[in-house]
């Protein structure tokens, strides 16, 4: 049977994580084992959490007949930095990234696998902004929007490939790619326009497929910020012109 591999960063998330994580175990038990005939594996990250969020998660887990991992990080790092790492870790067949927020639904792997099974793709994107009305999608500020289509537009130019949400959380990669997520030097969010160029260029096959997306506002904790996105815009230019 194969394995997905969902990595869960988590950084002061005690307000969200066990709902994140009843709503991941559901669709996975539910759906992904049923219909897809597909077992899972958690990967949960703590990038140095201050709050009460790993103490809820390892109560949550006692009573749980799932395979789950819990790794703690030394000291506060960057997301991405901690993700490579995660990976590293990953048994499964495909790997996917899973926010504890609550902004992106669970839901979506079934589609999400079932498109890069069905056109034999190495990767996928859940696109947000695909089809934006289709799902009733928010976002979390005019100016993020903004960005969020111009990081877009730049991928896409620079890929020769129809690009619609770089920054999407949920990607969606088979295991043969690790070797490529894990070795790259970026660790902040930059680390998402790196590996989108990186795919591309190594020619691997990628496609997108629309998702759920619930934002936060900056007030419930959104992070990205606008340096995040400027940054992003010169490491899709780095990367693409990088000597690989």
């Amino acid at each position: 049977m194969k394995k997905l591999s969902i990595i869960i960063p988590i950084y002061n998330e005690e307000k969200t994580i066990i709902q994140c994580l009843n709503e991941v175990i559901n669709v996975c038990e539910d759906k992904l084992r049923n219909i897809l005939d597909i077992d899972y594996e958690i990967i949960i990250s703590n990038d140095w959490s201050t709050d009460k969020s790993i103490m809820y998660i390892e109560n949550f887990f006692k009573n749980k007949n799932t395979n789950f991992l819990i790794i703690n990080n030394g000291i506060n790092k960057w997301k991405w930095y901690a993700v490579k790492q995660w990976i590293k870790k990953s048994e499964g067949d495909f790997i996917i990234i899973q926010d504890a927020d609550l902004e992106y639904d669970p839901n979506d792997y079934i589609n999400l696998i079932e498109k890069l099974l069905n056109e034999n793709l190495d990767f996928v994107y859940g696109s947000r902004i695909r089809w934006l009305f289709k799902y009733k999608n928010s976002y979390s500020t005019l100016s993020f929007l903004i960005w969020w289509i111009l990081v877009s537009f730049i991928a896409s130019i620079l890929s020769f490939k129809v690009i619609t949400d770089e920054p999407t959380c949920y990607k969606l990669f088979t295991k043969k790619l690790k070797k490529y997520l894990i070795h790259l030097e970026e660790n902040g969010f930059e680390w998402e326009p790196a590996i989108t160029m990186l795919l591309l260029r190594n020619k691997f096959k990628y496609d997108e497929y629309p998702i759920h997306y619930r934002a936060r506002k900056p007030e419930e904790g959104k992070k990205i910020k606008r340096k995040d996105w400027i940054k992003a815009i010169f490491t899709l230019f780095k990367w693409r012109f990088k000597n690989i």
